[in-house]
């Protein structure tokens, strides 16, 4: 028996655009959320969404490259996603995922990357949010950019106020977050999915950024806050 499939219809629309190209993260996440619970209720085919994923996948590339991204930085993500999206085999997994796409292309071109202007920044900002599933440091850094570590070290600091491996970690609690919202990940799997040490080194860097540990955040999330 052959299966039709139903495409998103957000799809059809100009809003997903405007908020992409109005870099508007936090509307766009809620957005997704929403959408997805009424997959739920309408028991949407996990192949279903592995088409529309692949097919968002697109749209998020095409309309970052016209805001200026850089195709190197896109083809990686675009094919670690596009991989991603295979492998899953539930709509809970791809509903996780999905929120995961959105938020790792928003990363691109939100707050700090319009705010530097300094070039080494501009090549250190989005090298960072690329690889911020993987473990960092100053040397794997300035040997990928071919920047030398204490030059990229002061231009960075200089330009954006604070150390690399700070902004790292500030960029690592933020997608620590969305994952603590949207997911029922727990708190060592998203403390390996971020590549900290352990979990205790991910809650001890995560309460000394936002007060709280990473138990605490998610109690304290609205009831309706929707997790996949």
């Amino acid at each position: 028996m052959n299966e039709t499939y139903l495409s998103d219809p957000q799809l059809f629309t100009l809003d997903a655009v405007y908020l992409i190209e109005s870099r508007d993260k936090t509307e766009m996440l809620k957005r997704i959320a929403s959408k997805q619970i009424e997959e739920e209720k309408q028991f949407l085919s996990a192949v279903s969404k592995k088409i529309d994923l692949h097919i968002w996948n697109a749209v998020y590339t095409r309309e970052m490259m016209k805001l200026g991204a850089a195709r190197s930085y896109l083809h990686r993500v675009y094919n670690r996603f596009y991989t991603s999206i295979s492998k899953q085999s539930s709509l809970s997994d791809l509903h996780s995922l999905e929120l995961e796409m959105a938020a790792a292309y928003f990363d691109l071109f939100i707050g700090d990357l319009d705010e530097a202007e300094s070039f080494v920044a501009n090549k250190i900002l989005p090298y960072l949010h690329m690889n911020i599933e993987h473990h960092l440091s100053i040397r794997k850094l300035s040997e990928d950019l071919e920047i030398s570590a204490g030059y990229a070290s002061s231009c960075f600091k200089k330009e954006m106020g604070i150390s690399i491996m700070k902004y790292a970690k500030k960029i690592k609690i933020e997608r620590a977050k969305i994952l603590l919202s949207t997911t029922n990940k727990s708190i060592f799997e998203i403390s390996m999915i971020l590549c900290f040490h352990d979990q205790g080194h991910f809650s001890k860097t995560f309460k000394s950024l936002t007060g709280m540990s990473p138990t605490h955040y998610r109690r304290k999330l609205p009831a309706s806050q929707p997790s996949f």
